[in-house]
């Protein structure tokens, strides 16, 4: 039983770095894409994107010591990450977020909200009319987290996917790490309204 409890352990934080390693470079390059655009028109937002990206970073070192962390925590990496974005964006982008008092301490496992940020935004940009409206919500409900991120694009089919950039990971990389840690205690439910 111990040995299968630190395999579990083992192969969750493998997955986690894994993630780590898909998401970083993806965002670092815009990032720094966009700092080096923005230092000769706007050194002020330039510096901004540096102080936020150094943040988000910090946050991404930290938080690889730990499976899960309080959802105040993510949620201040996905400001982080949010301010970064708005910046490249500038007013093509709206978010919005409703947390519950209560929701703050619950914990979640680490990086695994930002995924849902990232596509949320990356798909967003493609099929809504701007300026694209994210929402990012969290409730407690009878004892249970419950976490919702909302954008005003139109649903793809995965046909639509395929022909635009990305690994296509990040979904199934957010419900094996669920189905690791909450095995039959979760719900992960994508759909258009």
């Amino acid at each position: 039983k111990e040995r299968t409890e630190k395999a579990t352990a083992l192969a969750q934080a493998a997955q986690l770095q894994m993630l780590r390693y898909q998401l970083n470079p993806h965002f670092l390059f815009n990032a720094l894409n966009s700092v080096r655009a923005l230092i000769d028109e706007d050194t002020r937002n330039a510096k901004k994107v540096i102080t936020e990206l150094s943040e988000f970073l910090r946050y991404s070192l930290i938080s690889k010591n730990y499976s899960d962390v309080p959802l105040s925590q993510e949620l201040e990496a996905i400001r982080h990450y949010f301010a970064i974005e708005k910046i490249r964006y500038e007013e093509k982008l709206d978010v919005a977020f409703d947390i519950d008092p209560l929701a703050e301490d619950y914990p979640v496992l680490s990086f695994l909200i930002h995924p849902l940020i990232e596509n949320a935004i990356k798909y967003g940009m493609q099929t809504s009319p701007m300026p694209l409206k994210i929402r990012v919500k969290a409730v407690v409900d009878n004892g249970n987290l419950k976490v919702e991120i909302s954008n005003t694009g139109k649903w793809l089919v995965a046909s639509d996917k395929e022909n635009k950039t990305g690994t296509g990971t990040g979904l199934e990389n957010v419900r094996q790490r669920l189905e690791n840690a909450f095995p039959d205690r979760h719900r992960l439910e994508i759909f258009e309204e």
